[in-house]
């Protein structure tokens, strides 16, 4: 790791040559700041560039700052809680007589009973339970997604081909050449709101399929507050796991 004065600040970065011909620069959401630089750029030229970008690289440390951090792992026990549409719930875990782990959202709480065998196998336990909410969360989060689907793709005068929801690394969600649209299972965490945003930002590809002035016109048309979507979501997105 290099270090660098900038605006009375010593920061570490990281340099990654590479046979590319121009340099970038990279604040990760860890805050590592990264110059991705051609194979022969010496040293020198690259904090040439750093203190030229001085202005970009506090404001963008800072923007890292308000980022939450992804939530720790989950060990499923009771008293923990997991979002859903907004709202943490809290979680009530017991091993009972039955064959496989069993979830439910009831009176404000998730259920969840899991075998009497796994008892002495916290891993599997983990593992099962996770793989069990996993799929409860993307059951309901096609229900869901349709369900806004059908409110918004007449007011956009749209009509996608098939509607998916699966995981997805890096997006929230996709629109195809062939007018599918697929979402993240994760989104059904945030609030409706946001779910709402997210699902008119993808049907507006279906008209736009590009981010251009008219796309998010058309968008704003219908979610007038996207900033605030879009701004929430940066804030909060990593806390939409367990």
């Amino acid at each position: 790791m290099e270090k660098i004065k900038l605006a009375n600040q010593v920061l570490k970065y990281k340099i990654i040559r590479s046979s590319r011909k121009t340099m970038g620069i990279i604040v990760d959401h860890k805050r590592n700041l990264i110059v991705r630089s051609p194979k022969n750029t010496a040293e020198t030229k690259i904090e040439e560039v750093l203190k030229k970008k001085t202005n970009w690289i506090l404001s963008k440390l800072k923007e890292m700052d308000k980022i939450k951090p992804a939530p720790k792992e989950k060990e499923f026990m009771t008293g923990e809680k997991l979002p859903y549409l907004g709202r943490r719930y809290r979680l009530e875990v017991s091993p009972a007589e039955i064959s496989k782990v069993e979830v439910k959202l009831y009176q404000g709480k998730f259920i969840i009973n899991y075998p009497e065998k796994l008892k002495e196998n916290d891993e599997q336990r983990r593992e099962e339970i996770r793989d069990v909410l996993i799929e409860w969360y993307r059951e309901h989060a096609k229900e869901k997604i349709n369900e806004r689907v059908e409110k918004y793709k007449d007011k956009l005068d749209v009509q996608p081909n098939n509607v998916v929801v699966k995981k997805q690394k890096k997006r929230w969600g996709s629109c195809s050449s062939k007018d599918n649209l697929n979402f993240n299972w994760k989104i059904i965490m945030a609030p409706m709101s946001i779910v709402d945003y997210l699902v008119v930002h993808e049907l507006t590809h279906l008209i736009h399929d590009n981010h251009s002035r008219d796309f998010w016109a058309t968008v704003a048309a219908i979610i007038p507050d996207i900033n605030e979507k879009k701004e929430w979501l940066k804030v909060n997105g990593r806390r939409l796991d367990f």
